[in-house]
């Protein structure tokens, strides 16, 4: 977990400075997505691996190397060094993310989906195409999420009509039933 100024610290002393026309395509809590073209950005990247882990790639990997795993402020890439083909990014907490399944460029493609707010069970028909449909065509989608949770010791389920899927603003309201 990385706090702000660390992370602000990172994209302006080091990648600005590793690759100047570097683009930062979106941030998420304590992510930062680049855009880097060029020939073997890994490898550059690999250089500076004091202030990084690469314990998450595949151990026979070319670049793994597992001595920063679970080392406190190193930033590690989400992608294991696969490569990302494209990055569909809502707003805040809700992006999608289209990528290979591994390093290998011939290797099948995976999804990697974030929509805060919503139940796994709700979001899990979702893909990366509704992503794209939403940027280019927005409507305001609602979904039923529902809960279990407790208030003074009672449970209760909770139903909660949510604006989700949508560029829109999230609004919702509450109602709860004893369980």
């Amino acid at each position: 977990m990385h706090n702000a100024s660390s992370v602000y610290s990172f994209h302006y002393e080091y990648m600005l400075k590793w690759f100047p026309m570097a683009r930062l395509i979106f941030t998420d809590t304590d992510s930062l997505y680049y855009l880097i073209e060029g020939p073997d950005v890994e490898a550059k990247l690999f250089e500076h691996r004091d202030l990084l882990d690469y314990s998450d790639y595949p151990v026979g990997h070319k670049y793994y190397d597992p001595t920063n795993r679970l080392k406190l402020g190193k930033f590690k890439c989400e992608t294991k060094g696969a490569s990302i083909i494209e990055i569909v990014a809502l707003r805040p907490k809700m992006y999608s993310i289209l990528m290979r399944k591994d390093a290998d460029p011939a290797s099948e493609t995976v999804e990697k989906q974030r929509i805060k707010g919503i139940s796994r069970a709700t979001a899990r028909d979702i893909r990366h195409k509704d992503y794209i449909a939403q940027l280019h065509d927005p409507v305001e989608n609602y979904q039923i999420n529902r809960r279990i949770g407790h208030k003074a010791h009672q449970l209760y389920s909770f139903e909660v009509f949510i604006s989700c899927f949508s560029l829109f603003h999230l609004t919702c309201a509450l109602s709860n039933a004893l369980v």
